[in-house]
């Protein structure tokens, strides 16, 4: 494993190395996410359209079989090329010799923009992230994941470095992110203390994942 990690801009960026361990990541704990739910329905009764079941078994919910998976190589890379071409944008990966064991994308956006964009299933959330983060732009922690097939655990191990950097890179007053992952909000408090903010799922914010803001250190 390298001893540090390594940022890129997104126009340098391989994407072809993240789609293999983005969905490897996901098809497991606590996603699950596996395939894309064959539900007739609308809205489909798989949370957010994607399903547990594994591609041609039957769904025990819709009694579907799904054909598709969760996360298709070329949905990835125009969604992640998106991302790079839209705003300011920055990449971060670990590796040993057989590949990638952890990335991570970043982008700095206003809040009225990150709740049009990541909960439009969640309408509360416009108004909650508009007083809670104000107007101007932040770092949004848009995705991190990690192949346990390459490094089965401490993937988490440099979050702090991590976080330090997207928000070095990206500029940013404050970093932001979503996550059903406990793993990732302990790392959070654990590495940043008093200047990490986190609002409990469905307690403190109207969503079904925490919600965490690390504020710059001033003292940098």
């Amino acid at each position: 494993m390298k001893e540090q990690g390594t940022f890129y801009k997104p126009e340098v960026m391989d994407l072809d190395s993240v789609i293999e361990p983005y969905q490897k990541a996901f098809e497991g704990w606590p996603w699950y996410e596996v395939s894309k739910c064959a539900d007739i329905r609308s809205p489909t009764r798989c949370e957010g359209g994607l399903s547990k079941t594994a591609i041609g078994q039957l769904c025990g919910a819709c009694e579907y079989a799904p054909s598709r998976p969760a996360y298709e190589p070329e949905e990835l890379r125009v969604k992640f090329k998106l991302i790079g071409d839209t705003r300011p944008t920055s990449w971060y990966t670990e590796e040993v010799d057989a590949g990638v064991t952890l990335a991570a994308v970043a982008w700095s956006a206003a809040p009225n923009v990150i709740a049009a964009e990541k909960y439009q299933d969640v309408p509360d959330m416009t108004e909650w992230l508009e007083t809670t983060l104000g107007e101007e732009d932040i770092v949004w922690l848009d995705e991190v994941f990690a192949n346990k097939d390459l490094k089965q655990s401490g993937n988490l191990a440099r979050f702090d470095s991590m976080c330090e950097g997207f928000l070095d890179t990206l500029e940013g007053t404050a970093l932001a992110f979503r996550t059903i992952n406990p793993a990732m909000t302990r790392a959070a408090i654990k590495n940043f203390k008093e200047r990490a903010l986190v609002f409990t799922r469905n307690e403190q914010v109207p969503d079904r994942r925490d919600f965490v803001v690390i504020k710059r250190n001033e003292e940098m």
